[in-house]
């Protein structure tokens, strides 16, 4: 169903969007932990540290691929906040286009030099071929993902928030079917992980491409819009770009913390890993929050309603606190609940591993959630440069802590590196953001 943000009471429209794609998110990090669960149990720790790895230089990639469909998407919805029935069918045409270049881009750039990041981040000997063969086989399944991002994407900007989530569940099943196939009946260990990832992503992708331009007749393009049209290209890159390129940016910080933790061995390797991926559950909460956000500011942005989108912010941080006060409550109370779904027992430095970071980032997750939910905010008021701004201080800070705190203080600097990362970089946020607010205010006289 179509909906515009334009009206209504903010905290509630918020609110009511994020729901689905918060249960989406959450189902999105469980999927991608089904085969991490698995791995665990049915291949090991070394195989676990593995995947634990590929997914941090993953994380450079489809960070990439999401802040494309992300800039895409906010520029649709600005359109489409605007009542532009061309500009909505152009801005899909365009993003389409843009999205087969950037794929055919990151996919070739990824097969070249995966080993050499490998190598370049301390990758242990006895995981590295479990990384390696994890990532080949999901960069060339890449066209998969942007195109489920991308078009999820496009359904939320008109304001379906639930479509995406059906199909993401119908996706989610297949993957653990096709996980337990091929990794504990059939025995393709990492491999069979990777194949099943990206089979249930192609499934799931052109489901909701036929249902979206069967669906929604204002999104579905005439012979004319598929023309290239140069100031569309434009539009898309000058918001799209930076926004691919913050998620990029970070990434190489994490990727260097990475290193860091690869010199400290296979188990606390998996310990960190498998404490990643808990937080990704959270933070799968903070980007739902985010992206309801960010829907709504860039309609109200298209639409010049300046007024609702201070409200707007005003209900983000009442909403984000309250997602705070809930998951911290379950990690602090259920950790070990948590952290048993990856390692089994008697593994206890893993476990050991997983526990302390956990027990330290809860306290600063209200940090985290600011820093992501206005990060989309002011990239919908097309704001671009805090935010790289702000990824480069997190590569600083990231990169301080690998070089100096793991030195100084072993695990336990890595364990403060993320989270000195997310006060850098929420400083930068926060200053944009009140520059944005006066210059709206600006507009309210």
């Amino acid at each position: 169903m179509v909906k515009e943000m334009t009206h209504g009471k903010s905290i509630k429209l918020i609110f009511l969007f994020m729901i689905p794609l918060l249960i989406g998110n959450i189902i999105q990090q469980l999927y991608n932990m089904t085969d991490l669960v698995i791995v665990g149990k049915f291949v090991g720790v070394n195989a676990l540290a593995g995947v634990g790895v590929a997914s941090s230089l993953l994380f450079m990639s489809i960070g990439f691929i999401i802040g494309l469909c992300n800039g895409f998407s906010v520029v649709l919805a600005q359109r489409f906040g605007a009542g532009s029935k061309i500009g909505v069918r152009r801005c899909i045409t365009t993003s389409i286009y843009l999205s087969l270049f950037f794929t055919a881009i990151i996919t070739i750039l990824t097969v070249i030099f995966v080993r050499s990041f490998l190598l370049f981040i301390n990758t242990p000997d006895e995981i590295i071929d479990s990384a390696l063969t994890y990532i080949l086989i999901l960069s060339y399944g890449t066209f998969a993902l942007i195109a489920y991002n991308l078009f999820s994407g496009m359904l939320r900007s008109i304001g379906d928030s639930k479509t995406p989530l059906y199909f993401l569940i119908f996706s989610a099943i297949l993957n653990v079917i096709f996980d337990y196939i091929t990794i504990a009946i059939f025995n393709l260990g990492v491999a069979g992980s990777a194949i099943s990832t990206v089979t249930a992503q192609i499934i799931s992708s052109v489901l909701c491409a036929i249902y979206m331009f069967k669906k929604y007749k204002i999104i579905r393009p005439k012979k004319s819009d598929w023309k290239i049209k140069w100031p569309y290209i434009w539009a898309h890159i000058k918001i799209a770009l930076p926004m691919a390129l913050e998620f990029a940016v970070t990434a190489i910080g994490i990727l260097i913390l990475q290193g860091a933790i690869n010199s400290l061995g296979p188990n606390i390797v998996a310990g960190f890993t498998a404490a990643m991926k808990i937080e990704n559950l959270i933070i799968a909460a903070f980007i739902a929050l985010a992206s309801a956000v960010s829907t709504y500011t860039a309609q109200n942005f298209g639409a010049k309603n300046y007024r609702r989108i201070v409200s707007g912010a005003k209900s983000n941080v009442i909403i984000g606190m309250f997602l705070c006060l809930i998951f911290s409550l379950l990690l602090f109370f259920f950790w070990d609940v948590f952290v048993g779904l990856f390692i089994n027992e008697g593994n206890f430095e893993v476990r050991a591993a997983a526990k302390q970071y956990m027990l330290i980032a809860i306290l600063n997750y209200p940090v985290l959630c600011l820093l992501i939910t206005f990060r989309c905010l002011i990239q919908s008021l097309g704001r671009t440069i805090a935010p790289i701004l702000a990824g480069f201080s997190e590569v600083v800070m990231r990169s301080l802590g690998a070089f100096f705190l793991v030195g100084l203080f072993g695990y336990t600097g890595v364990c403060f590196s993320p989270i000195l990362s997310w006060y850098a970089a929420f400083i930068i946020i926060i200053i944009s953001y009140a520059a944005s607010l006066k210059k709206l205010k600006k507009n309210l006289m």
